[in-house]
Formats: C-alpha cells, sequence, structure tokens
C-alpha cells in the first residue's frame, strides 16, 4: 500500500514536469531518468522505461513501449511500437525518421538507425539475438549464456525506407539510401542504391535517386 502511494506521487510528480515541456495523454507511465527535450507528444498508455532520451518535436503514440532508447528530432514512434530485449544494448534512432504500427525492437544489442528513415508498419521486427540454439539443445528458456542465445548489432543507415510485415536478422547492415519491399527477410548486408526483397531477401533492381 506504502509502495503504491510513493508510486502514484512520483507519477503524479514526473508528469506535471514533464508536461512543462511537451504534450501528455492518459495513462502514460514514466521512469524518473527520462528526458525529453522541447514540444514532444507522447500519446496514452505510453510506458516509457529507463533509459529514455527523446529530443524536440518527437511524436509517440498510443501503447508505446520505450526503453534504452535515444530517438532524434522529428521522429515519430507509431502506435504498437514495442522496446524489449534482454541484455545491454541500446537502440538510437535517428532526426526525421518512423517507426511503424506494431513495430518490434530488440535492445539485447545495439540497433543503429540513421536519418530520415522509414521503418513501415504493420510488425515489422529488428532482431539483435536468436534463440533457436537454445531450442535445439534443450536450453532452459530463462538461461542467457551467450553460447547458446548469441547477439549481434544491427545497422540501417540513414535514406532507408523498409516496407512492412519485415524481418530484420542480428547482424545485419542495410547501407544508405536503399528500399526493402514488404514481407522480406532481411538475413544479409543490404548495399546502397538498390530495392531488395524476399525470402530470403536478394536484390531486386537498382535504384536511380
Amino acid at each position: 500500500m506504502y509502495y503504491k502511494l510513493k508510486n502514484n506521487i512520483l507519477q503524479f510528480y514526473l508528469k506535471y514536469k514533464f508536461s512543462r515541456k511537451c504534450i501528455l495523454d492518459k495513462n502514460i507511465t514514466f521512469s524518473k531518468d527520462f528526458i525529453v527535450g522541447k514540444n514532444c507528444k507522447i500519446g496514452n498508455n505510453t510506458i516509457i522505461g529507463e533509459n529514455v532520451i527523446i529530443k524536440d518535436n518527437v511524436q509517440i503514440a498510443s501503447y508505446v513501449l520505450l526503453s534504452n532508447i535515444m530517438i532524434g528530432k522529428n521522429s515519430i514512434i507509431d502506435s504498437g511500437v514495442k522496446i524489449i530485449g534482454y541484455g545491454k544494448g541500446k537502440i538510437i534512432i535517428g532526426k526525421e525518421s518512423y517507426i511503424g504500427v506494431n513495430n518490434v525492437l530488440d535492445y539485447s544489442d545495439n540497433i543503429n538507425v540513421g536519418n530520415y528513415v522509414h521503418i513501415a508498419g504493420p510488425s515489422t521486427g529488428i532482431w539483435t539475438h536468436s534463440s533457436s540454439k537454445m531450442c535445439l539443445n534443450s536450453i532452459p528458456i530463462r538461461e542467457k549464456n551467450i553460447k547458446y542465445r548469441p547477439c549481434s548489432s544491427v545497422k540501417i543507415d540513414n535514406n532507408v525506407y523498409i516496407g512492412g510485415n519485415c524481418t530484420i536478422y542480428p547482424g545485419v547492415t542495410i547501407n544508405h539510401h536503399s528500399i526493402i519491399a514488404p514481407n522480406s527477410a532481411v538475413n544479409k548486408d543490404v548495399e546502397s542504391y538498390i530495392l531488395a526483397g524476399g525470402v530470403p531477401v536478394q536484390k531486386i533492381k537498382n535504384l536511380h535517386v
């Protein structure tokens, strides 16, 4: 009872503090280490976890879960986006970028998303770990031994478009000025100035920007 009351008081104070700099909807939960820029908007039922920094003019829609992330100026995080993971990774989103509806980003390792990147929804996932070896070797699900749960970072350069319902695998780099077609499985690096797609991903054609 005491803990609940203390937490309610803290949340009331944090909401007052952050409302002086941005527009807040209802039922938002804040971590006390949250850092927010000016003129931001945060939608209802959003949870701001630990290690979250958002710069000026960022828009966060409803039912979003954020932690271990820095979001650049003028970027948009659409509804239902989930930032999840087990590990010490950090997610960095550049300026003027968009993360689409119901997308999932995994901070088990680092994810670096550049400027002017659009990752369309619904349900694109960017993964930095795999638990396939745990399944094959009967490893308990709560054991996080890196031998059986390897992690690797993902990099998405500036000026990239990724269609909806894609899966981006650990260790992948998507180079600048490229397009990933919807419903693709990106299990290898993608070069600049191409349209790529498919399962697994492959070059479809050159782009002339």
